[in-house]
């Protein structure tokens, strides 16, 4: 009988007639580990956002506000213009030049009506000189209270530079220079890129002084702007001694590159040319900022005992023409009315 419970119990079926003893109960295979997961997916980093540029007039605009407020005036407007048709950086940075350069043509405006009024204040307390034996020099061909007359008004001036919005802008009666205009590079030359510097005056030297600027503030795309003035000299000697004195520095400055530094604006590179001959004793010189769209010309002469000294900008251009004839219109207009 058989005993499956007893452990020399040997079940028949499994009797090997070779002798072979059973395999032992076969195991599981180990447990294989886990494949191992992917890493997971990481996006690459999304492109930075497109900023546009900064609005260059808006820059500019910023700039001439220190070095020359008309023109920051209307560079701030054309860059605002560029503004909301491209969508360009700057709005801001033109609203300040614009309203910079309003402020500082308020702030002159008023700085020479004061100045006006000292004068005129001082003049009527001054006593009149006494009668002396000797005898003085003789008196200059025009008097120096009535130079201011030899200048053309407002709707002359209209009429030679083509540009019906022009208006009264403010006058002085002696030179000077600002400030706010910055610095150049080459300090001899800033009377040759500016109209009645005190550099070019010796002083003491003067009888008489006036000048006047006149500029169009409506017409943003094109525009002119006049600064005119007229300097008296006790002689006609006196007189072409400064106009000599005026050549000279524009000859060592003519065919050369200033740089002009507005205080805390970039520095503005502009060609200076050589002095032209235009005739009737009048010389010009172009002035020709880098990058900007102004074109400006100078112009001097001398007839008599008085010295002119001009200053003609035209916005909006690339073209030197119109603001040197303009220049000289207004050269020959005045020498006009000089006696002699």
């Amino acid at each position: 009988m058989t005993n499956p419970q007893d452990p020399y119990w040997q079940n028949p079926l499994s009797y090997d007639p070779l002798g072979r003893v059973p395999p032992p109960d076969l195991e599981p295979p180990p447990e294989q580990p886990a494949a191992m997961q992917p890493p997971p997916f990481t996006p690459p980093p999304a492109p930075a956002p497109y900023r546009p540029p900064v609005n260059t007039l808006a820059t500019l605009s910023l700039v001439f506000a220190f070095l020359f407020a008309p023109v920051g005036a209307i560079l701030g407007h054309l860059g605002l213009a560029q503004i909301r048709r491209t969508g360009e950086l700057g709005r801001d940075r033109a609203l300040v030049g614009v309203t910079l350069s309003y402020i500082f043509i308020m702030l002159a405006v008023v700085a020479l009506a004061g100045w006006a009024t000292l004068s005129g204040s001082t003049s009527s307390h001054r006593a009149s000189p006494g009668s002396s034996s000797a005898a003085g020099p003789p008196p200059p061909t025009v008097p120096p209270e009535t130079i201011a007359t030899l200048l053309p008004g407002l709707d002359a001036l209209r009429n030679i530079t083509a540009d019906a919005n022009l208006d009264v802008g403010p006058t002085w009666n002696s030179p000077g220079r600002s400030p706010d205009d910055g610095s150049i590079d080459r300090p001899e030359c800033w009377e040759s890129i500016a109209a009645g510097s005190p550099d070019a005056y010796t002083p003491g030297a003067l009888a008489g002084y006036h000048a006047g600027e006149f500029t169009d503030t409506r017409s943003m795309m094109k525009s002119m702007q006049v600064i005119q003035g007229v300097a008296a000299f006790r002689d006609p000697g006196a007189a072409q001694a400064q106009l000599g004195t005026l050549l000279s520095g524009w000859h060592k400055c003519g065919g050369s590159t200033v740089t002009v530094s507005a205080p805390g604006g970039q520095p503005i590179p502009m060609s200076v040319s050589a002095p032209a001959d235009a005739g009737n004793g009048i010389t010009t010189l172009d002035l020709t900022p880098k990058g900007i769209q102004v074109r400006s010309a100078r112009a001097i002469a001398a007839k008599a005992n008085v010295v002119i000294d001009l200053n003609v900008s035209a916005s909006g251009t690339t073209d030197s023409a119109p603001p040197r004839a303009a220049a000289v219109s207004i050269a020959n207009y005045i020498l006009g009315k000089i006696p002699g």
